[in-house]
């Protein structure tokens, strides 16, 4: 009988290994003793009190790629958010002042910041923004250090994940519609969203929180950045059509 690991160990899996750790078991019924009971040593046997919890409140980590996503995207995303707030102040103190993010007549990021699309909810975006990739980097450092989140946070993981695609989608359309320009720190917290919640459905999948049968959770889980390379395609394929002309007139 091979060795059980621990709950610690098993967090600290990565996709890979938890794959070959569940086949195995589906193969070796390790967690059951000759009398029908279940092995003290088995993960989880010691949380009595966990596996008596509603499924919604059941906690588990995650691998350590994906916390370290977490971070990284998190820290990216402040970055950016904060770099969007100072240009709104500086235009708040001087209107007609020049931005670092004013780059040519086709990226720039002063165009989006006194329309109401940059202002959804009545406060800059970029607020918003900067708290929600707060709230990232936390959950992600929580994780790397091995900790675990009850399955209703991982829902709100992916639930608040799937909003930002909605939302870099739609400012995606305002930028190509309406401000006919394109903000640079937007699109760095673009880029970062993206392969965040393909990560994210992925790792949920997997861990069992979205009720996928266990072959359709790996499949999601193995897809994460086939899928996040076709988002970054569609992307870019929107910005050179719309933008062509602009494009090959900047460089002539």
């Amino acid at each position: 009988m091979a060795p059980v690991p621990t709950e610690a160990e098993i967090d600290a899996m990565s996709e890979e290994e938890l794959e070959a750790y569940l086949a195995q078991a589906e193969d070796d019924p390790l967690e059951d003793g000759a009398d029908g009971t279940r092995d003290a040593h088995a993960p989880g046997a010691g949380r009595e009190d966990d596996s008596e919890r509603p499924g919604w409140l059941r906690a588990t980590g995650s691998s350590r790629a994906y916390a370290w996503l977490l971070v990284v995207a998190g820290v990216i995303g402040i970055g950016a958010s904060w770099e969007l707030m100072a240009s709104e102040l500086t235009l708040l103190r001087d209107p007609q002042a020049d931005l670092v993010c004013d780059v040519n007549p086709l990226v720039s990021c002063g165009a989006s910041l006194d329309v109401w699309q940059g202002n959804l909810l009545g406060v800059p975006n970029s607020f918003i923004g900067a708290m929600a990739f707060a709230v990232l980097l936390a959950v992600g450092a929580l994780l790397a250090s091995g900790g675990r989140l009850p399955r209703w946070m991982w829902w709100g993981l992916v639930a608040g994940s799937a909003g930002g695609l909605a939302f870099v989608a739609w400012f995606l359309a305002v930028s190509v519609t309406v401000l006919g320009k394109l903000c640079p720190y937007c699109m760095l917290i673009w880029a970062v969203t993206i392969p965040v919640a393909a990560a994210t459905a992925g790792e949920a999948a997997l861990r069992g929180h979205l009720g996928l049968p266990r072959p359709a959770a790996r499949g999601l889980s193995a897809a994460r950045w086939w899928i996040a390379g076709v988002m970054y395609a569609l992307v870019l394929a929107v910005v050179l059509i719309a933008f062509w002309d602009g494009w090959v007139a900047l460089l002539r």
